[in-house]
């Protein structure tokens, strides 16, 4: 008790000191919970099946509505790559006329949107057999899938995408993600170049 009486200045300094280090930790912690709640999440998945008829989901996982700005797809070949949009559709009415259709829209926080089988994203970039036949299916590798949209007060764009592999497996095309997750496009270089994405597609 006399060295505590001795020291007690010291001791109460040392009790200060240490309650502010525990109170920076937990405000550094409350705030990097803050921003990463505030932060813009999409996912893309494959719905279910296996193969080019499976849907491709795009979820909003953020807190707030994402508005879809474009998408589009990367389809690599043995001989290289090739980028398409795939944001608008053109598709054959039954009356035989065409009608025009897009990917484009909000979606709400927590909502799922189904933008078509992996066989119509394939369609719908032109770069299907049909359309190019200079291109056999058997030599597409994989499909992946980007999109691009606007979150809140965000001044870049946000973006994600996933890559799926396309693999054969008894005498059929399969689809499987390369990864688990969708990856996020986050930083500012990254952000930065889909800001040339949405220029393309005006």
């Amino acid at each position: 008790m006399e060295w505590i009486a001795q020291h007690g200045e010291t001791i109460s300094a040392i009790t200060g000191v240490g309650t502010l280090i525990v109170w920076i930790i937990y405000l550094q912690v409350f705030v990097t919970s803050y921003r990463r709640q505030l932060r813009a999440t999409m996912l893309i998945t494959r719905g279910p099946g296996l193969g080019l008829q499976a849907r491709c989901f795009l979820s909003n996982m953020s807190s707030g509505p994402i508005y879809v700005a474009t998408i589009q797809v990367e389809l690599e070949y043995a001989e290289g790559s090739v980028v398409c949009p795939v944001t608008d559709v053109v598709d054959l009415d039954a009356a035989g006329g065409q009608q025009s259709q897009t990917r484009q829209g909000p979606l709400r926080d927590g909502e799922t949107r189904d933008i078509g089988s992996f066989e119509q994203l394939l369609r719908h970039s032109g770069e299907a057999p049909a359309a190019a036949p200079h291109l056999a299916l058997g030599e597409l590798r994989s499909i992946t899938v980007e999109v691009v949209g606007l979150y809140g007060s965000e001044d870049l764009p946000i973006g994600a995408r996933r890559c799926f592999l396309l693999l054969a497996q008894d005498g059929n095309m399969v689809v499987r993600g390369s990864e688990l997750r969708t990856r996020q496009i986050r930083s500012a270089a990254g952000r930065r170049r889909l800001l040339g994405d949405l220029e393309r597609d005006q």
